[in-house]
């Protein structure tokens, strides 16, 4: 039997275009080859009741919410997310309420020696093929997610898409219910460099005769996701049309909000993440809650608990107070206007001290064009798709920025530039925020 090093040792062997930034994705990505890897390992994904979540920012959020809403009202719950922190099982978890608590359980070391044991003489059968090319990362990883799942007699399976939508592996399963996040600008080598282009990966999610919740859109984004629900007969539900929130007010500890999909109308919730941004993605998971359980009570003291005790980290994360320092793991100009917006809301005069680093595909520029930061600290990450700092600087003519080789080297500096009108900023790549929070545990 190997140990689980040998085991992560051998699934790092499977090319990861998580840490690639060019690679055709037309050709790269195969939902043939996924299939036909289900089936040769005989994975009856088929049966798992599953919520499947794409779009370009909130899609952990949106799923850990559901996953929280669900436990909490005594459903057992797979969630499936991507990327990880630390550690790749962080990736794959069951949600119990145990007591008044819901706990988080990751697959174990043994479980994950023990299923890719199993797995091994079909990997390697299956690594690569003339007809299905490269197995992946990504492909493996899922294959054992769900694997795992199917042993674990859920209620539930809540799988976040990897990348786009369409082409993603997660994208074999046929729902319960599809939800589409807010659609924006991120992987635009990839996804297309239109707005249309990419709502049409992360669209292809969609199935026939399943319901859609979908957030705001773009008029661009809109149509296309519109035209696809029609196409497959797909019921769709939007924000600000057939669900919405309402009231929303900002306070030190919790944001509260009032909520209403159709006939039902739940006032007076509260949710401990930060942001307006995040009261969008909790009712997302609601109206999702109420499609899953429309025949069957929910309880408005559940639903409250659950979303008021929901944390994720790495999203407006405030790891220290003294010295002030929030990890927020916004990656693209999506996200940083809706960091930029928490930001003002919570420390309207505090200056920022920004750390920075990005991956190479990103869109440095109208990202840094949404914070106002008294001082850029740039850095990067132990990736391969980590920009160099230098290039950071040229790409988004930064004047006279503070450029540091390392994450280490960028907290010092910004610690010694602190000051009680000050806070600490790190952002742009959850690389980067994992990397700095290890630091400062």
């Amino acid at each position: 039997m190997s140990t689980y090093k040998e085991i992560e040792n051998y699934l790092d062997t499977f090319i990861n275009y998580e840490k690639k930034i060019f690679f055709p994705y037309q050709k790269s990505l195969k939902l043939g080859r996924v299939r036909h890897l289900f089936q040769v390992l005989k994975i009856s994904y088929q049966e798992l009741n599953v919520v499947h979540i794409a779009g370009t920012k909130g899609k952990g959020s949106v799923a850990t919410f559901l996953a929280y809403l669900l436990a909490f009202s005594r459903y057992k719950i797979g969630l499936y997310t991507s990327p990880h922190f630390y550690n790749f099982r962080e990736r794959i978890k069951v949600l119990e309420k145990i007591n008044s608590q819901v706990k988080e359980t990751l697959i174990s070391k043994r479980e994950v020696v023990t299923i890719v044991e199993k797995f091994k003489p079909y990997l390697e059968s299956l690594r690569y093929s003339p007809q299905w090319g490269k197995l992946t990362f990504f492909e493996v990883y899922t294959a054992l997610a769900l694997y795992f799942f199917c042993q674990q007699n859920l209620d539930f399976t809540i799988l976040e898409v990897g990348l786009g939508g369409r082409l993603d592996a997660t994208n074999i399963v046929t729902p319960l219910v599809s939800v589409i996040t807010h659609i924006g600008y991120d992987h635009t080598q990839k996804l297309g460099k239109r707005l249309k282009d990419i709502a049409y990966e992360k669209a292809g999610i969609i199935k026939e005769g399943i319901p859609v919740v979908s957030s705001w859109q773009r008029p661009a984004v809109l149509e296309v996701i519109k035209n696809r629900a029609k196409a497959l007969n797909a019921p769709l539900y939007i924000l600000g049309k057939d669900f919405n929130f309402s009231r929303a007010r900002v306070k030190s500890n919790y944001t509260f909000f009032d909520f209403w999909f159709n006939k039902t109308k739940i006032p007076n919730l509260k949710i401990a993440l930060k942001g307006l941004h995040q009261v969008e993605n909790a009712s997302l998971a609601l109206a999702t809650l109420l499609l899953l359980l429309k025949k069957k009570e929910v309880k408005y003291p559940t639903i409250k608990e659950a979303l008021s005790t929901t944390s994720l980290e790495g999203r407006f994360e405030i790891v220290k107070t003294q010295p002030l320092i929030i990890l927020d793991i916004a990656h693209n100009p999506s996200s940083f206007a809706a960091l930029a917006s928490t930001l003002e809301k919570y420390f309207p005069t505090r200056k920022i001290i920004l750390i920075f680093a990005v991956s190479k595909d990103k869109d440095v520029k109208k990202m840094l064009n949404k914070i106002k930061f008294k001082k850029i600290i740039l850095t990067s990450f132990s990736n391969p798709r980590s920009l160099h700092p230098d290039k950071i600087a040229r790409v988004a003519g930064l004047k006279e920025p503070i450029v540091t080789g390392e994450p280490r080297e960028a907290l010092k500096v910004a610690l010694r530039l602190y000051n009680r009108d000050s806070l600490i900023l790190v952002s742009g790549s959850l690389f980067l925020v994992a990397e700095v929070k290890k630091l400062l545990l």
